[in-house]
């Protein structure tokens, strides 16, 4: 004979009704299902009625004021009971992706972003989840798309626009794009123009790379300086200026306190910004951990650049 699905047949009793059952079964009585349920004890008695008239036999004889469980229920308790701890499983699941005691982040970045503020947004992110694994990797942008469309379960974090059909990105941060040189370089000086420092000794970036293409758009076309040196990154350029090799344009995610104090740093003229995006496989939705590091990364960069805030 063939059984219906689970699925497309009407219950014999309600998942209300099995609770409050269970109740009286672990407690002895009405009284102490209603208190265990915190609900009011007409309603525990109501429901047993209902329960017992629908299946057509009685769960509980009434002996001297208290009820003893008929065979049929202590053979239903214990499949109750199994159900119960499929539930307990469940519900043990539900809590340790909340806490974030299940599962993983994977989390690649342009290398700009992996000198300061991703790990403290990390070092803030794991004060919510102590015990969720994160694996944490800064990769040069070619190396950070294929990681994103090949891995499994990457956060992607970039300084740089990423477009691509299999890729979702979300804005974090417009940020200006800044200037550095020696210190003393820019005395009194509170914004650079490009042609302040068309003749100054210029550290640069190839053409192909996309720091490149940001700073050939700033020079809206016309010709850049003939570099001293070539560098791939920002933080390269960074360190150079501390050295006395020269000028550079860079983003502003590779500067803390401690650059600061060795280079003059100021904004470029003219409101040329840069945007911080959120990077994940469209195939992939986000789970509740990696919504919130992106929330907490969004929070650090609003908080480091407050005259330019966090992109809408």
């Amino acid at each position: 004979m063939t059984q219906t699905p689970i699925d497309s047949r009407r219950l014999a009793i309600s998942l209300r009704q099995l609770e409050i059952f269970r109740a009286i079964m672990v407690t002895g009585s009405v009284s102490e299902a209603a208190r265990m349920l915190t609900i009011a004890q007409p309603s525990v008695s109501r429901v047993l009625q209902l329960t017992e008239e629908r299946v057509g036999f009685l769960l509980f004889e009434r002996v001297r004021g208290r009820l003893s469980p008929t065979p049929e229920a202590k053979r239903i308790f214990e499949e109750v009971e199994s159900a119960y701890a499929g539930i307990q499983r469940v519900d043990d699941l539900i809590r340790a992706l909340q806490e974030g005691r299940s599962g993983k982040v994977n989390i690649v970045c342009s290398p700009s972003l992996g000198v300061h503020i991703i790990p403290r947004a990390i070092a803030r992110f794991k004060r919510i989840y102590p015990e969720l694994p994160i694996h944490f990797e800064p990769l040069t942008h070619n190396n950070l798309i294929p990681r994103l469309l090949y891995g499994t379960n990457y956060l992607g974090i970039s300084m740089f626009g990423v477009t691509h059909p299999n890729l979702e990105a979300e804005p974090l941060a417009e940020v200006p794009l800044m200037v550095v040189a020696p210190k003393g370089h820019f005395a009194g000086i509170e914004e650079v123009t490009l042609e302040s420092i068309r003749h100054a000794p210029w550290i640069d970036y190839p053409y192909d790379t996309p720091m490149g293409m940001i700073v050939d758009k700033a020079f809206g076309g016309t010709p850049r300086p003939t570099p001293e040196i070539e560098v791939r990154s920002t933080i390269s350029a960074c360190q150079l200026a501390m050295q006395g090799i020269g000028v550079a344009i860079v983003d502003p995610f590779c500067i803390d306190d401690n650059l600061r104090a060795h280079l003059d740093v100021r904004p470029l003229a003219g409101k040329l910004t840069m945007r911080a995006e959120a990077v994940y496989a469209r195939a992939e939705p986000l789970s509740h951990a990696a919504r919130s590091f992106f929330s907490t990364v969004k929070a650090i960069l609003a908080q480091d650049q407050p005259a330019v805030g966090a992109a809408r």
